[in-house]
């Protein structure tokens, strides 16, 4: 269990489950800010790139920009801050063993295809049996690529334009977007713009501006009660 001084972050829209020893929490796309020290290790896994503010430890706090399918770890007793405007689907265990510093971005393919089946099984409430095993390949995903040489990315795409570039998509959701007006709107020729936006998130921008109707879509039939047919013609 964590500590938490403060936590503004939507209560309905986390998903709660207790696997064996291990605390497995799944948050959907939402604004959050939280303040935390965790009292066990943390694995966190990004469904959805993230950009926001955050410090660990005693750091300052610095913007943050959070690759979908990245693998994230929080040692136990780390001072923890974190806000995002708009958030993404995360998930999150508790209880697995790690390194004893927080380290942030890892990708691993069979990190991936383990949450996705952990995400499954939280959703539709299957047996704790069908969740351990995901669970164990994640710590041992963990292990594995956190120990081996990382590229440092070449940062062109800092959180300031790519909140320029959310900001456009969020306006136009119900309207036609093409990468090259995302592209045009930091001067960038569209093939540029779609490998500096993939390095940085983890995901193509035509893949990104997608997920995002589909964000909107449900939101709208959650919402409202607009007809689905309506909602399906202006995303």
């Amino acid at each position: 269990m964590s500590v938490a001084s403060q936590q503004t972050a939507p209560g309905a829209g986390v998903l709660r489950a207790q696997v064996g020893r291990w605390r497995a929490e799944l948050w959907a796309a939402a604004p959050y800010c939280v303040r935390y020290t965790p009292a066990a290790g943390g694995l966190g896994f990004a469904f959805d790139p993230q950009i926001g503010e955050h410090a660990f430890g005693n750091d300052r706090r610095e913007g943050f920009i959070a690759r979908a399918g990245g693998l994230a770890w929080v040692p136990a007793g780390c001072d923890v801050y974190s806000a995002s405007e708009r958030g993404g689907a995360y998930l999150r265990i508790e209880g697995l063993c790690g390194p004893d510093r927080p380290v942030r971005d890892l990708t691993d393919r069979g990190a991936e295809v383990a949450a996705q089946a952990l995400r499954r099984a939280l959703l539709t409430g299957a047996d704790p049996l069908q969740a351990e095993a995901p669970i164990l390949t994640l710590a041992a995903r963990l292990a594995a690529v956190q120990a081996a040489p990382r590229t440092a990315p070449r940062g062109w795409m800092t959180p300031q334009r790519l909140r320029r570039i959310d900001a456009l998509i969020e306006a136009r959701l119900e309207e036609p977007l093409l990468v090259s007006d995302l592209a045009a709107a930091l001067g960038l020729s569209p093939g540029f713009f779609a490998r500096a936006f993939h390095e940085a998130t983890g995901r193509a921008p035509r893949t990104h501006i997608l997920a995002r109707r589909l964000n909107r879509a449900t939101d709208l039939v959650r919402g409202t009660r607009r007809p689905l047919a309506e909602i399906a013609a202006v995303l």
